[in-house]
């Protein structure tokens, strides 16, 4: 049985003390603004996209932080702009692994029976993903329009944000013999409507691709 965990483990706040422990190990090193690969399977490969305007961990006085916006800070929120690499360095680092895609969806729509990771149906009170208009439940000026991984209600299997909020990498190719290197993501985000947030759609990017809309999971 693979256990999917949620809890903090996708926050910015624990991705923020393995970015301090990396660094004290000499297995991340920041560079143009960014926090790259430093050993290991994915040297020189950028794990967070620090230098974007969308990311919450800054870099200050030899140490990361979790930055707060408009009042708010974003500990609780899931981490955006990290890529696979990151997300998987992240994992392994503390003896997890990102789920296969096929385990995120055997998750997502728990019975068999839900559309989207919210149950049969989905709307703004369930999920944060665009419908009209966005979400943004904290009414933050600029985006990300991420919301605390605990604002819905949990579903399913007791899990938070299986349908929207942030995009999440998983382990899986996108094509079946991995020729075109592209890994799945699933689940949709803050700002896709309905149908990229149901639990059958699959979305790929590149593997170093960092978007305010993604993040991650895992599992073991």
């Amino acid at each position: 049985t693979t256990e999917i965990y949620t809890l903090s483990l996708h926050d910015a706040l624990p991705i923020c003390a393995y970015l301090n422990a990396a660094l004290a190990l000499g297995d991340v090193r920041i560079e143009n603004g960014n926090v790259v690969g430093d050993n290991g399977p994915y040297n020189d490969q950028i794990y967070y996209g620090m230098s974007s305007s969308y990311a919450q961990i800054n870099y200050s006085g030899g140490t990361f932080f979790v930055e707060s916006r408009e009042g708010y800070s974003m500990s609780n929120h899931p981490v955006s702009m990290v890529s696979w690499y990151g997300a998987t360095a992240f994992a392994e680092y503390y003896g997890w692994r990102l789920p296969t895609e096929w385990e995120w969806q055997a998750v997502a729509d728990y019975d068999g029976s839900y559309t989207y990771g919210c149950g049969t149906g989905i709307d703004q009170g369930k999920a944060n993903y665009y419908d009209s208009g966005y979400a943004n439940p904290l009414n933050l000026s600029s985006t990300p329009y991420t919301s605390p991984v605990d604002y819905y209600p949990p579903y399913g299997y007791g899990l938070h944000d299986m349908a929207g909020n942030v995009w999440e990498w998983t382990s899986s190719c996108y094509d079946t013999d991995c020729s075109g290197g592209y890994r799945v993501l699933r689940g949709g985000s803050w700002g896709n409507i309905d149908v990229s947030c149901a639990v059958t759609f699959r979305r790929n990017n590149y593997p170093i691709g960092m978007f305010g809309g993604f993040g991650f999971r895992v599992c073991r």
